[in-house]
């Protein structure tokens, strides 16, 4: 896929005439005629090359939105928290991300209003040309692949969104009017888990196992795949750990994906989309808005011209915390690719290092790609496919060893692991330290019941003993990390509230 494109092209998409006012001193001929040098919706949807642009847009939506995801699914979770080395109401340049780790966040932080944005801007880049492809005369093998790409990320972004906020709006045709937008409820969370298995379950059929030259890095069957796996192993009304392994076992007997070697080298800029790869977020360096940057958000405060080349002061967001740090085993080669260490001077802040890889020293880009799913996840899922279905000493640990060997690790056998409990918690701990800071653990918590269990824990844990010092206007007191079920969903955008009426806010107590 030529990334150079996606952002250009979603400046050409969204530039659609609504309207235009002209004095009443016109002649009615003059009014009724178009203006010939703009692009309508009404006669862009036209050709292939329409298509493929409008569908790159949510590409391009992708990378917006993974550019932040950590924050609710990293920092929500015991694996990083935020540098509190400026005390003036910032932590690091944004004070409620703080109230957040802490769970004492509000409807109204941007930082839970941005993500919802993304979302749903997304999810309508991807109905209004699934609107059009209906009555497209384009070549049908190209329509039948972008209606896959098109409903695989539709369900990818309401599956996000469910985790995130329970029953949420389920928009499945585009909004026109007024009245329609004023009008959008939230769906109950069965019904959109139903609507995205419907999607992804023709994206598997539609798309192609995998793509070469410029369309790589596009979505494939095998990203559907994992997809449909993880819905089957959350969805509480859904939950099917058998069907979750067929579709596991269809990655794993592809002879398509396999382990890399070296741990490194899925987070090296020229390992790009690697045998190990099933899907990742295309990023390309460079000052036409197609780059990353997430070593300049996660380096900490103060750290600029020592953890990054480039301008800035570090935003100190993501950093792993002490629980992370201390929960790789001894030898884990892992430990030093994933975090590195910045020396302030008593403290040593620790960093996620998995992404550092910027080459200019003039702009705050990087190259890196972000991983979505990889190989190494899809084994680990099937194993605790197998184990939660029953204690399995054959295959479960064959996958569990092999993720582990590669990171210097002996084996783990029935004697260490005797039961189907033992195994689920081997399972849960080679996740934490094997997807570190890929924005798998806070879903991986809620997904297998131990969200209040686990982080009730870390927050005594780091109480005791803070990864940074706190900042004096939001110390750490009894009120931090109080968990209650309500706290496993974020609080619906106060602003959405206020546009629509019929969406009701989250229970907070």
């Amino acid at each position: 896929m030529k990334k150079y494109t996606i952002k250009s092209n979603i400046q050409t998409i969204r530039f659609f005439v609504l309207a235009l006012l002209f004095g009443s001193g016109c002649s009615e001929d003059f009014l009724t005629v178009t203006p010939n040098h703009y692009t309508t919706e009404a006669d862009f949807y036209q050709t292939d090359d329409d298509f493929i642009q409008a569908t790159n847009a949510v590409y391009g939506d992708l990378q917006t939105f993974t550019l932040s995801a950590h924050v609710l699914q990293e920092g929500r979770s015991d694996n990083t928290t935020y540098d509190n080395e400026n005390d003036q109401g910032s932590l690091g340049g944004a004070a409620q991300l703080g109230f957040l780790d802490q769970f004492k966040e509000t409807s109204d932080a941007n930082s839970i209003a941005g993500p919802w944005n993304s979302i749903y801007n997304a999810i309508k880049d991807c109905n209004v040309p699934l609107f059009h492809l209906e009555t497209a005369d384009i070549n049908p093998d190209l329509a039948q692949r972008l209606e896959g790409e098109l409903r695989f990320f539709r369900a990818y972004f309401h599956f996000i969104a469910v985790q995130y906020w329970g029953d949420v709006p389920l928009l499945l045709e585009p909004i026109t009017t007024a009245e329609q937008a004023f009008s959008i409820e939230r769906s109950p969370v069965s019904e959109v888990y139903q609507s995205i298995i419907t999607d992804v379950q023709f994206a598997i059929s539609a798309l192609d196992p995998s793509y070469t030259g410029s369309n790589s890095g596009r979505v494939t069957s095998y990203a559907a795949k994992m997809l449909l796996a993880k819905v089957y192993m959350t969805s509480t009304d859904n939950r099917d750990y058998s069907l979750a392994q067929r579709e596991l076992e269809d990655i794993v007997n592809s002879d398509l994906f396999e382990i890399l070697p070296n741990y490194a080298d899925l987070f090296d800029p020229a390992m790009k989309n690697s045998k190990e790869s099933i899907f990742e977020v295309q990023y390309l360096d460079g000052t036409a808005g197609e780059a990353s940057n997430f070593i300049y958000q996660f380096a900490p405060v103060g750290s600029g011209g020592t953890v990054f080349l480039g301008p800035g002061n570090g935003g100190g967001r993501n950093i792993p915390t002490l629980d992370m740090v201390n929960a790789y085993e001894v030898n884990d080669f892992r430990k030093d690719v994933s975090i590195g260490f910045f020396d302030r001077g008593s403290l040593s802040v620790p960093y996620v290092k998995k992404y550092d890889n910027d080459v200019d020293p003039d702009f705050a880009t990087t190259p890196d790609n972000w991983p979505i799913y990889r190989y190494a996840d899809a084994l680990l899922l099937l194993a605790e496919a197998i184990n939660e279905q029953a204690y399995d000493t054959g295959l479960p640990f064959t996958y569990l060893n092999e993720i582990r060997s590669r990171a210097n690790l002996p084996d783990l056998t029935p004697t260490d692991l005797p039961d189907q409990d033992a195994f689920r918690t081997a399972i849960a701990h080679e996740r934490r330290v094997e997807l570190a800071f890929e924005n798998h653990r806070w879903f991986d918590l809620l997904r297998t019941g131990k969200a209040i269990e686990v982080m009730s824990a870390y927050g005594q844990v780091e109480l005791a003993n803070p990864t940074t010092p706190p900042p004096n206007f939001l110390p750490y007191d009894e009120t931090c990390w109080v968990m209650t079920p309500n706290k496993l969903l974020y609080q619906i955008p106060s602003g959405e509230l206020n546009l629509a009426p019929f969406i009701d806010q989250n229970p907070t107590d």
